[in-house]
């Protein structure tokens, strides 16, 4: 392997091969039916994921299929990046077959210039690439050059959070405490502005639960 070799040599590389696979199986536009592709075009045979509740059970389907996918592309994506597909040799902290299923779903190449479109909207993408989970969307947020934080809250708890620029704990900012504990309470939207941080909320609210997505921008940074 080329010792040379970036994170971004490798989003790149599998940016490419999802193209390439659209292309071929002729998905010119979100959402993507990973089901079908698996099916129709890659000729696979799938297992159906086990459906412990309604919900999310689609969106079970298509990231079982997109994973599906993702490990059948892997051998292609190992070689392009200089691996020996047969060794067991793999990259550091790298789900290969995760990065293409996430691409997959979400394509680069459309999903950049969607987000920007939108206003990094997460329900309004949801709406647009609706076979990829919330969390899936909101993640994909981090792969694009613009710097934020994403954090998810499940009831009332931060459960994961993450940045694409700046080094986070699971502490969040006065700002952030402010937008989440709105979108907690009234289960709707906000934006909140304070203290250099701009803040976007949205609610994922069930009568058993509650998770709330936030997109952060620390604009004193």
């Amino acid at each position: 392997m080329n010792e040379d070799l970036t994170r971004e040599d490798v989003y790149h590389a599998a940016d490419l091969l999802v193209e390439e696979l659209l292309e071929a199986a002729g998905v010119t536009r979100p959402p993507v039916n990973a089901v079908d592709v698996a099916r129709l075009h890659l000729k696979m045979a799938l297992r159906e994921p086990a459906a412990s509740a309604p919900r999310g059970s689609e969106e079970s389907r298509q990231w079982s299929a997109a994973q599906a996918i993702g490990e059948r592309l892997k051998p292609d994506l190992l070689r392009r990046l200089g691996f020996d597909p047969t060794s067991r040799q793999s990259l550091p902290g790298e789900s290969l077959a995760g990065l293409l299923a996430h691409r997959l779903l979400t394509p680069t190449s459309w999903f950049a210039a969607d987000a920007r479109a939108c206003g990094w909207d997460v329900p309004e993408l949801k709406r647009l690439y609706d076979t990829a989970g919330y969390e899936v969307v909101a993640w994909r947020l981090l792969d694009l050059p613009e710097p934020c934080v994403i954090t998810i809250v499940e009831n009332d708890h931060v459960h994961r959070r993450r940045s694409n620029a700046w080094r986070v704990n699971k502490t969040l900012q006065p700002a952030e405490r402010e937008c989440q504990r709105y979108v907690h309470h009234y289960s709707r939207p906000r934006v909140v502005s304070a203290e250099g941080w701009t803040v976007q909320g949205w609610p994922l609210h069930e009568p058993d639960w509650k998770r709330e997505i936030l997109r952060s921008v620390c604009e004193d940074v």
